[in-house]
């Protein structure tokens, strides 16, 4: 008897299996329904939220003058970008004789120069940098301009002390040459600062049906560059005019094209004009798959110097090529000519990170007027500490 019972109960448990588990399936579908329809309502309001900032008026009488920018720019209106980049520079060998007589010493190992950084926005139409050196012989402005980005007709402008839109070396701090000193035909014509002088540039990139990049640029400074330019009146100003155009090659490398021209008085002649022309190319490869261990770039930088006190023009050149190794090393070759001077060099160097970077550079120079070849080895080190914005590429 209590078998029977026991048949019954596992018949009556056997039939209402289906019926659970139906029910289950019809509250499940339930669950899943009501939650489609909660997300449904919440995408509506988010829309309803999207269309009614787009449809509102910018009203910029609210803007607070204070921060006069976005909130992340904000923050830095009074706590700029600060960074600092020490140059040690280490030298062994015969010395310069255009630099040193018989008698001088030389040190082998000095910090040869130490940059700060200080740039911030200065509301939404203007950045501020300002680049301080500081060397044995003081503290100095090397750079410190007021660059405006918004201006009518697509151009950007700058005013202030600055370096020459001339050429590609003239335009580069010392932490961002590829060599550990400047090529002969940059120190023979423009001197260890460069073409720097208090001015105003004006910037236009111009469209083109080529896809190629066109920027024009050009500019008056007062007129004083030590050595080459001087002002003797107020009319005596420096002039430069600059053209530079940069294409994709293929999706691996882009060529950079330039053209410069510049013109001021000279340095000892009040009714004398000294004048720079100027030709750059640039050359970059890096494959998209493998660009974190091999790239290559190809300079070439060419300057003819007219001055109204000479029957003759000057002439230099320097050409190099840069391949990189691996991740972190680096292997160049330069050729240099500065009128009657000749010179190569060749570096390699090492990066432990983006912060600090070791070189070694074997340079032979003849100079022609001194009839002398003097060989030195250098050795620099650089390091950057801070926040140091991107240069110009």
């Amino acid at each position: 008897m209590a078998r029977g019972h026991h048949l019954f109960a596992l018949a009556g448990l056997l039939l209402a299996l289906p019926a659970t588990a139906q029910q289950t399936t019809e509250q499940r579908m339930q669950q899943l329904e009501k939650r489609l329809d909660d997300l449904t309502r919440e995408v509506a309001q988010i829309r309803q939220e999207i269309d009614a900032l787009k449809s509102a008026p910018t009203d910029l009488t609210n803007v607070q003058t204070v921060s006069n920018v976005s909130t992340a720019g904000a923050s830095k209106v009074f706590n700029p970008d600060i960074s600092v980049i020490g140059n040690v520079l280490g030298k062994s060998g015969q010395p310069n004789p255009h630099e040193f007589g018989p008698h001088d010493a030389r040190a082998p190992l000095s910090l040869d120069e130490s940059e700060m950084a200080l740039q911030a926005f200065v509301d939404p139409y203007a950045k501020a940098n300002f680049f301080l050196s500081v060397t044995h012989e003081g503290i100095e402005v090397e750079e410190g301009y007021a660059q405006f980005v918004t201006l009518p007709y697509g151009l950007t402008a700058r005013a202030g002390k600055m370096k020459s839109m001339f050429g590609k070396d003239n335009t580069w701090h010392t932490h961002l040459r590829p060599w550990a000193d400047q090529p002969l035909v940059i120190h023979n014509f423009f001197g260890d600062e460069g073409l720097a002088d208090e001015g105003i540039s004006v910037s236009k990139a111009f469209a083109n049906p080529w896809n190629v990049f066109v920027e024009g640029t050009g500019e008056i400074f007062s007129g004083n560059v030590e050595g080459v330019f001087r002002r003797h009146s107020l009319n005596d100003l420096f002039y430069n005019a600059h053209l530079k155009l940069f294409g994709d090659i293929n999706e691996s490398s882009n060529l950079e094209i330039g053209a410069s021209f510049a013109r001021g008085a000279l340095p000892d002649d009040r009714r004398g004009h000294n004048q720079f022309a100027g030709i750059d190319l640039t050359y970059r490869w890096r494959p998209l798959r493998q660009g974190l261990y091999k790239s290559f770039i190809g300079r070439v930088e060419a300057i003819v110097n007219d001055r109204s006190d000479s029957e003759r023009r000057l002439k230099g050149f320097y050409a190099s090529a840069d391949r990189q190794l691996a991740q972190r090393w680096f292997a160049g070759l330069r050729l240099d000519a500065a009128d009657r001077d000749r010179g190569a060099a060749a570096t390699l160097t090492f990066w432990p990170s983006e912060f600090s970077q070791l070189r070694g550079e074997l340079r032979r120079i003849r100079y022609g007027d001194a009839g002398r070849t003097v060989n030195e080895f250098l050795m620099q080190l650089q390091f950057a500490i801070g926040a140091h914005g991107a240069h110009t590429f």
